[in-house]
């Protein structure tokens, strides 16, 4: 009995790896919204201001997976950009803001049968950079700057096997904050405060 207890250790050891640990890859596309603050661009009485705070976005990732319940979760994502146009005074400022972000999560799991249900929670790294132009007088100004932020960032989604590779993704992604006012980004005298957020569907692949 001892003889056949070493072979069906290992055995079984060497079966539970697969199912325990994990790498996977994946990428996904979607809508972002970056939540941006109107009154940054307020410029007083007489002036209009008109806004397009969404953009398609796509992200890729990569993971471990140490068991069923827990992985730890790296990537990129480009969030496309948002703009302003203020009007008055003669004159047409345009302003594009263009957000990515590296990003980590530690991620919890709760795998039911075919399906898994998913919290992440961890840090992003946002870069915003800023374009603004105009050609009258009221601001007379062409400029561009970028700004990064480290922020408190999370996550929910849920996901389909397909197969034991491949699976489907959706997910709902909250990156805090980027570019915001209080930390000094101003072009031209305007200043960009955003809250990025992307919905998103995509694949994952385990190795």
């Amino acid at each position: 009995m001892k003889k056949l207890l070493l072979p069906l250790l290992v055995a079984c050891l060497s079966f539970s790896v697969p199912a325990w640990s994990q790498a996977y890859v994946g990428g996904s596309v979607g809508k972002s919204d970056h939540n941006q603050n109107r009154g940054d661009w307020s410029n007083g009485a007489g002036f209009t201001s008109s806004y397009d705070d969404s953009d398609t976005a796509y992200k890729v990732f990569g993971g471990y997976k140490f068991n069923p319940n827990f992985a730890v979760e790296g990537g990129y994502t480009d969030m496309g950009d948002y703009s302003a146009r203020i009007t008055g005074g003669g004159d047409v400022g345009n302003a594009k803001v263009k957000t990515n972000s590296l990003n980590v999560f530690a991620v919890g799991i709760l795998p039911m049968d075919q399906f898994s249900l998913f919290a992440k929670a961890g840090v992003s790294r946002n870069k915003s950079k800023m374009d603004f132009n105009s050609t009258g007088v009221a601001f007379n100004a062409t400029d561009s700057g970028s700004k990064n932020k480290t922020s408190f960032a999370w996550g929910i989604g849920a996901s389909y096997a397909i197969n034991k590779q491949l699976s489907v993704r959706v997910e709902y992604e909250d990156f805090g904050k980027a570019g915001e006012t209080n930390s000094g980004f101003t072009v031209a005298g305007k200043t960009s405060n955003s809250k990025p957020r992307l919905l998103s569907a995509g694949l994952q692949y385990a190795f």
